[in-house]
Formats: structure tokens, C-alpha cells, sequence
């Protein structure tokens, strides 16, 4: 989280189709760099070297999402890249794992709900402006949960927990839609809500790609 969504307003600098068609853009760069640099990774067989590269892989988009603070487009967006060339190397060696078939479904479905969600965010803005404690509650629980995951492998086998996860980056992506649609339109708030609109799609990807991954194994 950072403080875009803090900077809302009327001092416009573009108008409500092109400040959208702007994050659609940025969205899809994200996501297509993130497929690139995946797929790069898995066609090289390139793996980070040990704990420290693996480490080095997981603080970049920390700074990242860090430097899209900043009031510049230019360095939010070098920030966006921060965060999903890392995400798309580490990707990379997690597709492997799964069926080409299963994968490809995932990114329709995940592709999908994006979009009606997307929509939902903005035709019903009532609703979602009313889910944000709620839905930061239910993050930070899964996020306990996965932490658990860790030291309790069992934990990682309730098929559950990637439902529940999948359900709250569903809404996640509506209610980001809903808080850009009261932003200043700004080419700076554009980037910025890519990036939160980004990581709510990959989580969901990721969240399908298991359940998927799953029923396709039984």
C-alpha cells in the first residue's frame, strides 16, 4: 500500500477515458513484461544463485513499490519495473510445474474476472467504497496464514485457502478501480494504480493456477 489513493481531488490532468485507457495500458505492460521476463527465465534456465539472489529477487519490488511514493511519473514507473521483472523471473520456474492447458485457462479465467470486476468497481461504486477495512482484514490473515504455511506444511494443502484468496484479490481489483475512479487524473496516479491493480491480478492468477493445478492433478 501507498499513499496514491491519498491524492484525490478535481485537479485533473487528462479525462476520465484516457486517465482509465492509461492504467489499462500500464496494467497490460506490467503483466506482458512479467510473461517476457518469465519466459525468458524458463527458456535460459537461468535460476538465482543461492539464498542472496533468491533475497535480492524478493527486495526489489519492496523498493519498487517503495520509489512509486514519489510524485514523478518517471520514477513510480522505474519502480513499476522494479517490481515486475523480479515477479516475472521468479515466475517463471513456477509455470514449469503445470500443464501448458492449465495455465492458459488460468490466464483466460484470471483475464475474465478482471475485467467484470474491473467494471463492477466502477458502475457500483457504492459497495466497494464500503469494503476496505474488511477486505485489509481478510488480507492480513491470509498473509498470516501463508506466513504459517511456512513452518506448517499441512497448511499449504487446504485447497480452501487459494478460494478464499482468490475471492478477496477479486474484490481487491474492484475496489482498486473504485478508489482510482476518485483520484486525480493524474499521469503520476496512473502508474501508481497499475501497480496496485498489477499485483492484485497476479495474485489472483496465481491463487487460480493452484486450484486448477490442483483439480488437474487429481
Amino acid at each position: 500500500m501507498t499513499n496514491v489513493y491519498e491524492n484525490t481531488g478535481s485537479d485533473h490532468s487528462m479525462d476520465r477515458s484516457a486517465f482509465f485507457g492509461l492504467i489499462t495500458f500500464f496494467v497490460c505492460y506490467g503483466l506482458g513484461g512479467s510473461a517476457l521476463a518469465a519466459h525468458l527465465t524458463t527458456q535460459s534456465g537461468w535460476m538465482p544463485q543461492g539464498w542472496m539472489g533468491l533475497i535480492g529477487l524478493l527486495i526489489l519490488p519492496f523498493i519498487g513499490i517503495f520509489m512509486s511514493i514519489s510524485r514523478s511519473w518517471l520514477v513510480s514507473f522505474i519502480g513499476y519495473n522494479l517490481v515486475l521483472i523480479p515477479f516475472g523471473i521468479l515466475l517463471g520456474p513456477s509455470l514449469q510445474k503445470y500443464d501448458a492447458d492449465v495455465v492458459r485457462n488460468a490466464c483466460l479465467l484470471t483475464a475474465g474476472i478482471t475485467l467484470v470486476m474491473g467494471l463492477a468497481g466502477t458502475i457500483f461504486p457504492g459497495v466497494f467504497s464500503r469494503l476496505g477495512s474488511a477486505l485489509f482484514l481478510s488480507l492480513s490473515c491470509l498473509v498470516l496464514v501463508r506466513i504459517a504455511g511456512i513452518f506448517v506444511p499441512e497448511l499449504r494443502n487446504i485447497s480452501a485457502i487459494e478460494y478464499i484468496a482468490a475471492g478477496i484479490f477479486s474484490l481487491y481489483i474492484g475496489f482498486d478501480m473504485w478508489r482510482a475512479s476518485v483520484l486525480e487524473r493524474t499521469l503520476d496516479n496512473a502508474v501508481d494504480v497499475a501497480i496496485s491493480l498489477y499485483l492484485d491480478i497476479l495474485n489472483l492468477f496465481l491463487s487460480i493456477l493452484k486450484i486448477m493445478g490442483s483439480s488437474s492433478d487429481d
